[in-house]
């Protein structure tokens, strides 16, 4: 693996020095998507990448500010339609500078569990647009005239599917960006061209334990070819360091430049960023600087607060009187009477004496467990835990209502009918899930079992939950105070 990356950065310094045509290639210049609408790169980031559910919005103004020139908005809705699943719909406007494509998009993505730490990701771009032409200005010598340009437009439909294997945090992927194609209408119905872009890219997700305020953290770097059609073949590395609250991204790209960009993240739902590109070729050493903007809401449900629901108050019994009649003149009556009542008080005593020291056994009992529990905390407290390549794991110091310890996470929610649906799933399967709701970051984290030692959650994980859980799983830690 080592060495593939050291081919592939080899290939990428050699290409800076290639000729690179000063030409807008056709390509929806997508390149710098490394979150949010990352679909469009590659339709299998819509399940992780995309953060469904949300609606995000990128526009692009190529080397100019706002006004006329080729510029690309893509408006994209992400679902999630169960664990494995999702489903978009977007609304895509791309300038080349001589056509303007305006239409819709549709996005489905399939996860398959090849086995431990192993996943296969599928998913197709479908695109039904109108092609008209956007500037006959940008039409050079090489290009056809206005008139057959006119000819050139129509409604056009593209298909766009692409794989990725993932390996814990590490990915593959491939996309055809216009493997299938087809005129509805215009130029004579004829089909387009097909397999005349194609993206692979390389990435790895490292997560970074920082301040629990920062939620989950990490690096991703990715690096990506892509083959344009009419134009040279494309290489670029992107870097992302990506928090809860906000992040940072860098890239170079072989024919548009170095790219750099920030973002923030408000009350975990709403996301707005920007970056700046730099033509720093000499063909391109006249074009101004490309903009883009990126905006993300997350619908994320916060957990409804729960009614206290207060004990009732035990109903009052009514108290009865009894009324014992006495016969003063029966003397051998009243004693005899006398007699049973003492050895009555006695058998009462002996009952509360065996109470007593029945309740002395079972206090001594809850005290031992109560140090067993102290001396389980003490041992969860003290470790130290050494985490291991590509491990997911996450430590916090403390967390309302949780008991210090390993918890082995099976999903995590933040939509309510998600997390009830898997719940139900688990215990179809015949598990006891159990879940706890994190008010940092509003989601329900849902859990097999907690453990005393970071070696007993290992176990229980690698062992695929001792058999009666195949998916992969991963560890919270609750170090307590």
């Amino acid at each position: 693996m080592c060495k593939l990356w050291v081919c592939l950065f080899t290939v990428i310094i050699c290409t800076v020095s290639w000729g690179q045509k000063p030409d807008l290639p056709s390509d929806l210049r997508q390149h710098s998507l490394t979150q949010f609408n990352a679909s469009l790169l590659n339709p299998t980031y819509a399940l992780d990448w995309n953060n469904p559910n949300s609606l995000s919005v990128w526009t692009r103004w190529q080397w100019q500010s706002i006004d006329g020139d080729p510029t690309s908005l893509f408006v994209n809705y992400t679902h999630q339609l169960n664990t494995a699943s999702v489903a978009s719909l977007g609304f895509l406007q791309h300038n080349t500078g001589i056509f303007l494509y305006t239409g819709a998009n549709l996005n489905f993505a399939q996860t398959f569990e090849l086995d431990e730490g192993i996943r296969l990701m599928a998913g197709l771009n479908a695109f039904a647009f109108q092609q008209t032409v956007a500037d006959e200005r940008y039409v050079s010598g090489d290009e056809p005239d206005p008139v057959t340009l006119e000819d050139l437009e129509g409604f056009k439909v593209q298909f766009t599917p692409g794989l990725r294997l993932m390996i814990n945090q590490f990915s593959v992927g491939l996309a055809l960006e216009n493997a299938v194609g087809f005129n509805v209408s215009g130029n004579n119905g004829d089909s387009l061209k097909s397999f005349q872009s194609v993206t692979g890219t390389l990435s790895n997700d490292f997560p970074i334990l920082l301040s629990e305020g920062l939620g989950d953290s990490y690096v991703r770097p990715v690096i990506y070819v892509k083959s344009v059609p009419n134009g040279d073949t494309q290489f670029g590395l992107n870097g992302l360091f990506s928090t809860s609250k906000f992040w940072v991204q860098g890239g170079y790209n072989s024919f548009y430049g170095p790219s750099g960009g920030l973002g923030v993240t408000i009350s975990n739902a709403f996301s707005v960023g920007g970056l700046m590109e730099f033509g720093t070729d000499s063909s391109l050493s006249d074009e101004d600087a490309t903009f883009e903007i990126i905006a993300s809401y997350h619908f994320g449900k916060t957990k409804v607060k729960e009614k206290e629901i207060l004990p009732e108050e035990p109903e009052k019994g009514l108290v009865k009187n009894e009324m014992v009649n006495e016969n003063p003149d029966n003397i051998e009556e009243k004693i005899e009477q006398q007699r049973m009542e003492r050895e009555q008080r006695e058998l009462e005593k002996r009952k509360q004496l065996e109470q007593d020291s029945l309740a002395q056994i079972q206090f001594d009992k809850r005290q031992l467990e109560l140090q067993r529990k102290r001396d389980s905390i003490d041992r969860v407290l003290n470790q130290n835990v050494k985490l291991r390549p590509n491990e997911k794991y996450e430590e916090v110091e403390s967390e309302d209502g949780l008991q210090p310890g390993f918890y082995l996470i099976a999903n995590v929610y933040g939509t309510k009918k998600y997390f009830e649906n898997f719940m139900g799933t688990l215990k179809e399967m015949g598990l006891e899930p159990k879940s706890f709701y994190r008010s940092s970051n509003k989601y329900n984290y849902v859990y097999l079992e907690r453990y005393n030692t970071m070696d007993e959650a290992r176990k229980a994980r690698d062992s695929k939950f001792f058999g009666k859980y195949v998916y992969k799983t991963w560890i919270f830690r609750v170090k307590g105070e």
